[in-house]
């Protein structure tokens, strides 16, 4: 597989590296809102969908961030939608519970539909909306791109929110608009004392802010029905198998074309035995090579591939292992690595791509960016991994690599357990690593808290990712290579990889976090200077290691309950933050067969 390259028009490239202009208008471009008469009038069959849920853990209390029923899921678009959702292609905002948002300056205006209700009766109302901003703002971490900046929320009547920053910046709305929205028939309460908690200067960690966290945990909603104001509402919930059916006031419920959504319970090995057997529709599990060459033959099955923006690297510790601040040190341990069989071996042929530029962006956002710059492009070679190696004043021995000082190098890598792309990345880095003389281990760590052992640097090498799959701006690419996983406290040391004085051959010492700031926040023009400068110090530094960038694929089956399954005008949008298909069911694009 050779590098994949994408065409974008200036447009789409301006847009791309964060050039729009300083306002933002979007109207709504999917029609009506809710269901006019008979409840499911229009709607008939099924659509099914696989997803790990787990009824014995999981609670109907959709304030808590974490283990909620089937929010973090795909499907949660049908049943608790957001104010707007994201167009990748064009960055543009694509209305849900909004009938239009516009940004301008500091000011966000969200204008809501009208005539939506939610399924306890109640009007969806601006109130909700500014309840559920105050929630997420208080409970964001320090430093959480749009809620720092985020000053209030006001429902100024039934439909109009008014939101204020203290700056203005591409995707500064990003945060408030994604939000699943709250009733404030239940969450009132809480979504009064965050407000007050908020104008009073409080953060998360402060003491106002614990209390409620434990307040809202300790409430799990299981004995009241699951309050929603989506085109669907939850049915019956069964262990495995969930039902949602029209709701006829919900959110575009008179254009969707199923009269009922059912959800499987299946992980990954789960869903390639409902795929085999055709009883699922759609899956966005994550599945290996071998996963995908068992159900290739399936009867109408369709392989769905984005691509993504991030990919799979490896983190080095610099705090534990002083010399990782040898970037020839790091560029040596690039050299070694065969990408195209770490990519093939973990996700599979058209599972992944090797970026064209190796500059800490995906494709999309770097093309065009770096025509006019001599980059270093790291392509398998052992004896410059050598000659890199040697001059940094290592030795090969019998043993393996001896560092500077004399001692063995010698490494482990982790990865996640359950997590199967992380876990093949990661024990065929580290078989590569060692069959090129390093002393290199592989182990995973548990799934329950990766991101604690993360931050807190309890590694001497992590499979992580790099580029950004939660921020599809530029910056978010920077903010994940330099500042995810790196803060640098004694707490939580991270990589222990310093951003304030960087050395580089092309530009000389580099002070990364001014530049970071610069393309987030600076003019056009300054910000396109800075996401150059910072290819270029990515490219010379390697602050990850990429081994691929991902292509998002996901399943569906045609034929037997549906009749074409795609991504329509979103087939850029990352299939776990803004699901095209999901987005394409509530259009009324995907029809039973």
């Amino acid at each position: 597989m050779t590098s994949q390259q994408f065409e974008l028009s200036r447009r789409r490239l301006m847009q791309a590296v964060g050039l729009g202009a300083g306002a933002v208008a979007t109207t709504s471009v999917l029609g009506a809102c809710q269901a006019k008469g008979a409840e499911g009038e229009g709607a008939s069959g099924t659509f099914v969908f696989v997803y790990p849920f787990d009824i014995t853990v999981e609670t109907y209390n959709a304030a808590l961030n974490t283990g909620v029923l089937l929010t973090a899921s795909a499907a949660a678009e049908l049943f608790i939608p957001r104010s707007a959702i994201l167009n990748w292609e064009t960055q543009e905002w694509v209305p849900q519970l909004a009938e239009s948002v516009t940004l301008d300056g500091k000011t966000l205006v969200i204008k809501l539909r009208s005539g939506l209700k939610w399924t306890d009766g109640t009007d969806v109302l601006a109130k909700d909306v500014a309840g559920t901003i105050y929630l997420q703002k208080l409970n964001a971490a320090q430093g959480t791109i749009g809620w720092d900046q985020l000053v209030s929320a006001t429902a100024d009547d039934d439909t109009t929110v008014t939101v204020t920053y203290t700056e203005a910046f591409t995707g500064v709305e990003h945060g408030a608009l994604k939000a699943q929205v709250l009733p404030y028939s239940r969450y009132g309460a809480w979504m009064d004392e965050a407000q007050t908690l908020v104008e009073a200067g409080e953060v998360q960690g402060g003491p106002g802010q614990v209390a409620l966290s434990e307040k809202i945990a300790a409430e799990d909603f299981l004995d009241e029905e699951f309050i929603s104001c989506g085109a669907y509402k939850f049915a019956e919930v069964g262990e495995t198998v969930i039902t949602l059916e029209v709701h006829k006031d919900g959110l575009f419920a008179d254009q969707v074309k199923f009269q009922t959504i059912e959800v499987q319970k299946g992980d990954n090995a789960a869903a390639v035995q409902f795929l085999l057997s055709s009883e699922v529709d759609y899956s966005t599990q994550v599945l290996g090579a071998t996963d995908r060459q068992t159900i290739a033959g399936v009867e109408g099955l369709k392989e769905l591939s984005t691509p993504g923006y991030d990919g799979i690297g490896l983190m080095l510790n610099e705090g534990r292992f002083p010399e990782f601040a040898d970037a020839n040190v790091r560029k040596a341990f690039q050299y070694v690595f065969d990408t195209e069989v770490i990519g093939e071996i973990a996700k599979g042929a058209r599972g992944y791509y090797i970026p064209a530029t190796y500059t800490g962006l995906p494709d999309p956002h770097a093309e065009g960016l770096f025509d006019d710059v001599e980059l270093e492009y790291y392509t398998t070679d052992h004896a410059k991994a050598t000659t890199l190696l040697e001059g940094a004043g290592w030795k090969k021995e019998s043993d393996g690599w001896h560092k500077p000082d004399g001692s063995l190098a010698e490494y482990t890598i982790i990865g996640v357990e359950g997590w199967t792309d992380f876990t093949l990345s990661g024990e065929q880095a580290a078989t590569q690593l060692t069959e090129f003389g390093l002393n290199v281990a592989y182990e995973n760590v548990p799934a329950d808290n990766p991101w604690g052992i993360w931050g807190s640097g309890e590694f001497d090498i992590a499979v992580r990712q790099w580029a950004n799959p939660f921020v599809p701006y530029v910056y978010g690419s920077w903010q994940m290579a330099w500042f995810t996983d790196n803060s640098g406290t004694a707490d939580q040391p991270g990589m222990g990889l310093p951003t304030d004085a960087v050395v580089t051959t092309t530009l000389g010492t580099v002070n990364v976090n001014d530049l970071y700031l610069t393309s987030q926040k600076g003019t056009e023009e300054e910000q396109a200077a800075a996401n150059k400068q910072l290819g270029i110090v990515f490219n010379e530094t390697l602050p990850r290691l990429p081994l691929f960038l991902n292509q998002r694929v996901s399943y569906a089956i045609e034929g037997p309950r549906v009749k074409a399954i795609d991504p329509g005008s979103y087939e850029l949008n990352d299939i776990y933050f803004d699901n095209p298909i999901m987005l394409r069911i509530l259009e009324g694009g995907i029809e039973p067969a």
